[in-house]
């Protein structure tokens, strides 16, 4: 009599599937357990996130003041900003608190993360107060500073000057900018040591046998290898300044030449009640964001 024998392998995987279940059957019922059990956050998702986006390009081109029924004005809105002189003044306050603001705090993040990826005694504690104002909220951290920046405040009397920080067009913008590196070099820090400490010991002592000094590793190993790291760091860097809000309400209140694109908006649509103008300037950030990104990418992919 022949023996049918059946691989141990098979068996053990026919063993491992529910009983009564084929493969295939199987498959689509478990995805379609995955599908029910994401579906909550599917939903909310699309409520709280993909509506309203989708709600703001509709509203962009219509007039729409919140008390009357929107009126289709097609692309008018966008015509009126580009010609709007506070429109373009809040671009230009947003630019520059970017540059000011998140090239010296991500060049400062590099070399601070450099500086403490050792494991020496305290370097921890080092970078939890690095980390310390990240975790702070930033309507805290614009109180603070306000305080910090008054004409009989710390800044001034460290200083020995009597500059009006926070009532000048000339300083008021420099004295947001650096309430916000003090703030923001810390996450980026992380960011960094993060990526410095995923590179492998073994090629910085390679480079080092090989005769390579600290700078000639630094420029020919460590960098290159954070490359990628560097690239998330300047797309959320360029994100993260565009969002600025606190900052600006808190200190100033917009006055003084600091009146940035999210504030406009702010004041637009609840101030003036003007829903389709402020719609307008979200479409239009949401469209210069994704092209700053696309070219950040191009060009760090090219340089690589």
């Amino acid at each position: 009599m022949a023996l049918t024998r059946t691989a141990p392998g098979r068996a053990r995987t026919a063993r491992a599937r529910p009983p009564g279940s084929g493969g295939s059957g199987w498959r689509r019922r478990r995805d379609v357990i995955g599908l029910v059990f994401a579906l909550p956050a599917l939903v909310l998702f699309a409520a709280f996130a993909i509506y309203p986006m989708l709600r703001v390009f509709q509203l962009s081109l219509y007039d729409y003041n919140l008390t009357s029924p929107p009126v289709w004005v097609g692309l008018d809105n966008f015509r009126f900003l580009f010609g709007d002189e506070r429109f373009l003044a809040s671009l230009g306050a947003s630019l520059f608190y970017v540059v000011v603001t998140y090239g010296p705090a991500v060049l400062l993040a590099l070399v601070l993360a450099l500086g403490l990826n050792t494991r020496m005694r305290g370097s921890a504690f080092v970078r939890l107060l690095y980390f310390a104002p990240v975790a702070t909220s930033w309507v805290a951290v614009s109180v603070i500073w306000r305080l910090v920046l008054q004409p009989e405040g710390l800044l001034n009397q460290t200083l020995n000057t009597d500059l009006p920080w926070l009532t000048s067009s000339t300083w008021a913008k420099w004295a947001i900018a650096i309430a916000a590196i003090w703030k923001e070099v810390g996450f980026f820090l992380i960011i960094f040591l993060a990526g410095l400490q995923n590179i492998p010991k073994d090629l910085q002592e390679a480079a080092s046998l090989d005769g390579a000094g600290s700078l000639r590793r630094l420029r020919y190993v460590t960098l290159p290898l954070l490359k990628p790291i560097t690239v998330v760091v300047l797309v959320m860097a360029v994100i993260r300044g565009f969002q600025s809000f606190s900052p600006q309400v808190v200190l100033t209140g917009g006055s003084f030449g600091t009146e940035v694109i999210n504030l406009f908006v702010y004041k637009t649509a609840f101030a003036s009640a003007r829903m389709g103008r402020a719609s307008a300037v979200a479409v239009l950030m949401f469209i210069l964001l994704l092209m700053v990104t696309f070219v950040q990418l191009r060009a760090l992919r090219k340089s690589a």
